[in-house]
């Protein structure tokens, strides 16, 4: 029997930053967003953050408005290195993802993490649709490569600036959370295999990690653990 999940439960993430909602989020006004500097990449990163928060992207100085979706191929065409490209791929993903076009989402995750397979955050993405799909085995499979290579804070700030401790505290705090929901989500999908066991451990150590966090508290409670 197949447990239903609802969507609730998957979080996707950019490459730069990471969407710490829900992926049902109340849709916010929509604005553009004004482009003051910085390369497409960068712009791509900044939509990737909030997808439904603006609906196209202002180039200063003109009058040419482009759509963050655009702004992501742009980005990509751009070329340059493999790891700069495999971000704006999972970047452009996030977008198609907050669209509902979910293969062409799972399209662009799996051409970031060829591109860069150590990109933990398309990993996880890929797993979030695996589990969309109900496609428990290949969503296993792809929080298990997340959980291997872990999940780094952010870098510090660009041009030389030191991050603050408190910024770098908060960066950490972060990264614990979404490891802990790589956890709970490869464990949603052990349970639909009935890997009971597995998926206890994954709820468990998703608890342990975000304690503060009552989704896995509630999945425990449903377990009844015999000691021997």
């Amino acid at each position: 029997m197949t447990t239903t999940f609802p969507i609730r439960v998957l979080t996707l993430f950019s490459a730069m930053a990471t969407v710490l909602g829900s992926a049902q989020t109340q849709a916010q006004p929509v604005s553009p967003l004004t482009i003051i500097d910085g390369s497409y990449a960068e712009q791509c990163s900044m939509a990737a953050r909030n997808p439904q928060s603006a609906s196209g992207i202002l180039i200063t100085g003109s009058r040419v408005v482009i759509s963050p979706m655009r702004l992501c191929t742009l980005a990509i065409q751009e070329g340059g290195e493999a790891a700069n490209r495999a971000e704006s791929y999972n970047n452009r993903g996030v977008l198609h993802f907050a669209a509902a076009n979910f293969d062409d989402a799972l399209a662009d995750f799996t051409e970031a993490v060829h591109l860069k397979d150590t990109l933990t955050f398309a990993h996880i993405n890929r797993g979030n649709i695996f589990n969309l799909r109900e496609q428990w085995a290949q969503a296993i499979s792809a929080f298990d490569r997340a959980i291997e290579l872990g999940i780094q804070p952010r870098p510090g700030r660009a041009g030389g600036i030191a991050e603050s401790p408190e910024s770098r505290q908060a960066s950490e705090a972060r990264a614990v959370r979404e490891l802990a929901r790589a956890h709970f989500n490869r464990g949603i999908a052990h349970e639909n295999l009935e890997q009971l066991r597995d998926a206890y451990l994954d709820y468990l150590k998703a608890s342990e990690l975000a304690p503060e966090w009552e989704e896995p508290r509630r999945e425990l409670e449903r377990f009844e653990v015999i000691r021997e």
